[in-house]
């Protein structure tokens, strides 16, 4: 199968949180399995990838070993653009920006971090949705687009867990969908 990520993937500038840099870490190692077939790189991009998993299963209250599932159940081009998403926790929401370690609105960190594993999205949530396949909760991976009106997050696998870049004042973060909009979000596939 091709390479998810792309063939160049170089250190970004990372965000503040200590899981950013595992993050890159992890990807690095993908591109080196991409490049050369090693197995070495391979586990080590899915030893990263599972502890990844596992720390932000913790912080926020979920089960390791179900979100690591998830993780690995996940296509690698989801699970590139969702590792991308994570080299950019704790970097500043900075509206109409995709900047990696300076800024992001929403849809700039999920049309960034599905750029990281080739897939084009416009900058602006309700476009990106638009042009997904529809998924439902059930049936998302790790790593595909939530939506509601004015705001686009990528989905952790689990739960209501997503990582997104919230408002101005705010970090990349990891979080859940608000209470109040649970059953009304929609959930899409960008790869279609």
């Amino acid at each position: 199968a091709a390479p998810a990520a792309p063939a160049s993937h170089r250190l970004v500038v990372t965000g503040s949180d200590s899981l950013a840099t595992y993050a890159n870490a992890a990807l690095d190692s993908w591109v080196s399995y991409s490049r050369t077939g090693s197995s070495r790189a391979l586990s080590d991009y899915n030893a990263v990838r599972d502890s990844i998993a596992a720390e932000a299963a913790r912080r926020m209250g979920a089960d390791p070993a179900t979100m690591q599932a998830a993780w690995r159940k996940a296509d690698t081009t989801h699970q590139v653009a969702l590792l991308a998403a994570f080299t950019q926790l704790g970097t500043k929401y900075r509206r109409n920006t995709a900047s990696p370690g300076v800024g992001f609105d929403c849809s700039g960190l999920t049309s960034w971090s599905w750029s990281q594993a080739g897939v084009s999205l416009f900058h602006q949530s309700a476009v990106q949705i638009q042009h997904a396949r529809r998924v439902t909760h059930d049936t998302a991976q790790a790593g595909d687009l939530v939506y509601y009106p004015g705001h686009v997050m990528l989905y952790l696998g689990v739960g209501n867990l997503i990582i997104h870049a919230p408002y101005t004042g705010r970090n990349v973060e990891l979080s859940s969908i608000s209470k109040s909009k649970v059953n009304s979000v929609l959930y899409g596939n960008p790869l279609g």
